[in-house]
């Protein structure tokens, strides 16, 4: 058996050496195709801020706080600044539509 501190000597045509690295190449994306898979990524949600979603909206800052305050649309607030996600309005407007 070679060990790993020895050094070796092997001569290879270039199109081997080609097909050796092809191979080794496709087999780690396979390997990492795999991984991705089962490791789905997931996205982390879009935040809006008020005026975005006002202006997207067609609403006014004080019926944004309104529906926040009666549960209708959740806000989330980042220090003293308030988000929306687009996913949650997105969702709350397809189910009334």
């Amino acid at each position: 058996m070679i060990d790993n501190k020895e050094n070796l000597l092997v001569q290879l045509r270039v199109s081997d050496l080609e097909q050796l690295i092809k191979d080794a190449v496709k087999e780690e994306i396979t390997k990492i195709t795999k991984v991705i898979q089962l490791n789905p990524q997931i996205e982390a949600p879009e935040l809006l801020t008020r005026e975005e979603v006002a202006k997207m909206l067609k609403v006014s800052y004080t019926t944004l706080f309104l529906w926040n305050r009666d549960n209708i649309l959740e806000a989330k607030k980042i220090g003293k600044r308030v988000f929306y996600q687009r996913s949650v309005i997105m969702d709350k407007f397809n189910t009334l539509a």
